[in-house]
């Protein structure tokens, strides 16, 4: 995670499945209590995302635009980044 003001980078980490979606969830949602304007979910080292993992992206872009927190993404590619293009999450205006 780095901090640059109030926009941050959280990286998502190697996989972003159901048994650790609460864990990504958690370390997203930890900068929505802050003075955070910005964050950028980071997928360049995740390699694997099931279901659950593309549920909590969506809950985190959600609650982002709910507190005014704008949301954006890097990195994702391969399969990482055809579930979340599929979605239509990788599209959504930050």
């Amino acid at each position: 995670m780095k901090e640059n003001y109030n926009y941050f980078v959280v990286a998502i980490g190697l996989e972003c499945l159901a048994v650790n979606a609460d864990c990504v969830r958690d370390k997203v949602y930890s900068f929505f209590k802050g003075e955070s304007t910005a964050i950028c979910l980071d997928f360049k080292d995740t390699l694997y995302m099931d279901a659950a993992g593309v549920g909590v992206i969506a809950a985190i872009v959600f609650e982002g635009r709910r507190k005014g927190v704008n949301i954006s993404m890097r990195g994702a590619t391969g399969s990482v980044l055809d579930m979340l293009t599929s979605t239509g999450l990788y599209r959504l205006p930050s």
